[in-house]
């Protein structure tokens, strides 16, 4: 395999993960594996993020098989397992694309499994199987092409069982989990973070990576869990598609409800404080107009 073509590090899940012996107890806690800590694992994320700029995606090969890990952290996608099978063929493609391919000889190839991991604040099942076979439109006896994500719902509070074997998903999940209840106490983004963070630390959870990478997770949360609050937003305030939830996130409420309650002056404010913080990060006008759906000379202003 090739060895990946960007900084895999460069979010919060995957700085996690990309430490080996985080990775290696993730796998053994989903396979139910015993690989030991000296298992040699190669990291072979393709350039592109085959989930777009709110997500993250982390591949590896460990004992001849590759695994392909997403963590989706806003919103359902029914569609993982085509972009699954996307992905995956880009990879085989870059490797074994060859006169080889083409010989009389079987080209060996590393064994695919493929995850999905759910933190959104959708209400979504434990653990469930995606099968490409679901998008077809014509039914069929036997299946020429499949594709099978196993999808884990790793929010704290859903208590997976993946999150009683594997310490640093667990802690990983807490932190959000943390960041999110005080988040919706206090409507204090970076404050939630920042406390979050410490309180992590203090308890030991994640204590050692917290120490080392505090001042990246604070940057790469603030801007992952904003967009995130920011969609929510926009969504009761009618800008995308009209979904019917409200304003407030995890109650379920109808669409005009929700429109006219985004509409009104606290959701005005709310997206002006997030301007204003988005700001200060250095981001630039349009950025942040097509995160709070703000009019330029109003983020001028500020």
């Amino acid at each position: 395999m090739t060895k990946a073509k960007r900084n895999y590090k460069d979010n919060t899940f995957c700085a996690l993960f990309s430490e080996k012996e985080n990775l290696i107890e993730l796998y053994n806690a989903l396979s139910g594996s015993n690989f030991d800590m000296d298992t040699p694992v190669e990291i072979v994320t393709l350039d592109n993020t085959f989930f777009g700029d709110r997500e993250n995606d982390l591949s590896f090969i460990i004992d001849n098989r590759w695994i392909i890990l997403a963590e989706q952290q806003s919103t359902l996608c029914p569609n993982v397992p085509l972009r699954m099978l996307v992905y995956a063929a880009r990879q085989y493609e870059n490797t074994t694309f060859s006169r080889d391919i083409y010989s009389k000889k079987l080209v060996k190839i590393p064994t695919p499994e493929l995850y999905v991991f759910y933190n959104g604040i959708e209400d979504a099942p434990v653990e469930q199987e995606l099968k490409l076979s679901d998008a077809f439109i014509a039914e069929c006896d036997t299946m020429a092409v499949e594709v099978i994500v196993k999808f884990i719902n790793v929010n704290y509070e859903k208590g997976a069982e993946l999150l009683k074997h594997c310490r640093a998903m667990e802690g990983y999940s807490r932190l959000i989990h943390m960041i999110r209840e005080e988040y919706r106490e206090t409507g204090e983004l970076e404050a939630a973070i920042e406390n979050s963070i410490r309180k992590c630390r203090d308890e030991g959870v994640l204590a050692e990576f917290l120490k080392e990478h505090g001042g990246e997770v604070m940057s790469f949360l603030f801007e992952k869990l904003t967009r995130e609050e920011c969609e929510a937003i926009r969504e009761a305030d009618g800008f995308d598609n009209g979904y019917e939830k409200g304003y407030e996130i995890g109650e379920a409420a109808g669409f005009e409800k929700g429109k006219a309650e985004g509409s009104g002056e606290g959701a005005l404010s709310e997206r002006l404080r997030i301007a204003m913080n988005l700001k200060n990060k250095g981001m630039t006008i349009s950025e942040i107009q097509e995160i709070t759906g703000l009019e330029a000379e109003q983020i001028e202003n500020l």
